[in-house]
Order: C-alpha cells, then structure tokens, then sequence
C-alpha cells in the first residue's frame, strides 16, 4: 500500500510538470506567432522569465534527480538506492522553478489548464499528509499544514499589466512579491515533501505575504480588486494562526 501511496505521489506531482509545461508551451507559442513589436519590459519579462522557468525546471531535474530503476543482480530484480525523499525534495525545487514562469500573464495563458496543474500538485500533496499521519498521527497538525502552504500558495499573486497612474511603482512591486513569494512556497514544498508533515509555521513568510499582497491589493484596488488573492491571504492568514495555536498546545 505504501509503495503504491508513493507511486500515485509521484505520477500527480509530474503530471504537474506535464500540464503546465504544455500550457506554457501554447502561450509561448502564441507570443511568438503574434504581433509582437507592440511589446514593452513587462511583456518581454513575462516571456523572458517563461521561457528560463522551463529550461530551467527541467534542467534542474536532469541533472539532480536520480529514480529508481530495476536491475539485475545475481539473477534478481533489485532497485537503485536513490531515496525516495531525496527525489521528492528536489522535485519540489524544479516545480518552484517552474511556477516562476506559470504566475505572469503572458499572451495565451489559458487558466483552467494552469489550474488544473495546480490541482495534480495538490493532490500530491495530500497523498502525502495522508501517508504522515498514517505513520505519525497528529492528524489535526498535519492538515492543517497541508492547508496552510495551499492557501499560501493560492495567495501568490500573478503578474498582469495595469493602467494605473502608479504603475512605475505597482511592476516592479508585483514582479518582486510574485517572484519573492513562489520563492517562499518552493523552500515550503522541499520541506514538506523531506519532513513529516508538519510545518513550523514561521512568522517570516507569512508576514512577507501578508505585507506584500496588502500592497499589491492596495495599489491596484480602485482598477480591479483581485479577490482571488484577497480571500486566500485571508484563509492563509485563519491557517497561520490556527496552526500557531495548535503547534503550542502540542509543545
């Protein structure tokens, strides 16, 4: 049973990879085929760091990761000794990369499929807690965890052009919040895939989320109110102190 919990793990988490690979594939190809001589910084960004996000994904998985693969030894089947764990955490590592490139708007983006990529890795992830608390129990804890870094995750902003008179101010911003908080939930991911399922939940990244999409929630209120963003900084936030509470009362 185990061994199938960590193959259905694995098969969702690169599902992750394959449909968001392909959906930034069809925007890319959209880009190139468009009329691009319109294009300022921010488009030449988003596509820029599109194309680098998949490169270097997949690059990163080539190079670091190591699966089992069966093999003959004395007239048995035997495995190579690469851990489990370690390909998970590295794996981790390569879908923050490739979130990168999926959180900007680039010409094509179709969202059901980002969505929906989004989802296998979720669905990954709860394979996983489920397996903790199998193992460990504390099942309260490890959900809430589990929920945690989901909400934050879903509280990323995406990076979209604007009219705003502050708009020299407003990129920039959500370029770095974007990028600083994909940053954040890839340390998230590594850890929670290495570890038990429990997350420590630190004041740090939270605090940096919660300042960072007040400020791009706030700059862009009066064009559009990305409620989004707004209710799962909110959930994240519910979580975050839930979760404190919890881990205090266990200690």
């Amino acid at each position: 049973m185990t061994r199938k919990s960590d193959k259905a793990k694995l098969i969702f988490l690169l599902l992750y990879f394959l449909i968001l690979t392909t959906e930034r594939v069809i925007s890319l190809v959209s880009v190139f085929t468009g009329d691009i001589a319109g294009y300022d910084f921010l488009d030449w960004y988003m596509t820029g760091l599109t194309v680098l996000s998949i490169f270097g994904a997949y690059v990163f998985i080539l190079t670091q990761c190591r699966f089992k693969t069966a093999h003959y030894q004395n007239g048995k089947v035997s495995a190579s000794p690469t851990p489990e764990s370690d390909n998970f955490r590295k794996l981790a590592v390569a879908a923050g990369i490739l979130l990168l490139g999926g959180m900007v708007h680039t010409e094509g983006t179709i969202p059901p499929i980002q969505f929906a990529s989004y989802g296998m890795i979720l669905i990954s992830m709860a394979i996983h807690t489920a397996q903790c608390v199998k193992a460990h129990g504390n099942g309260l804890l490890r959900w809430l965890s589990f929920g945690y870094i989901v909400a934050f995750s879903m509280s990323i902003p995406v990076v979209y052009h604007t009219a705003i008179e502050l708009s020299w101010l407003f990129i920039p911003l959500e370029i770095l919040v974007s990028a600083g908080m994909v940053a954040m939930f890839t340390v998230m991911l590594r850890g929670f895939y290495n570890g038990d399922g429990e997350y420590g939940f630190p004041v740090l990244p939270f605090v940096g989320a919660l300042i960072g999409d007040a400020a791009v929630l706030a700059l862009r209120w009066n064009e559009e109110i990305n409620a989004f963003v707004l209710i799962f900084i909110c959930v994240t936030a519910v979580l975050f102190i839930t979760g404190k509470i919890v881990s205090a009362r266990k200690n």
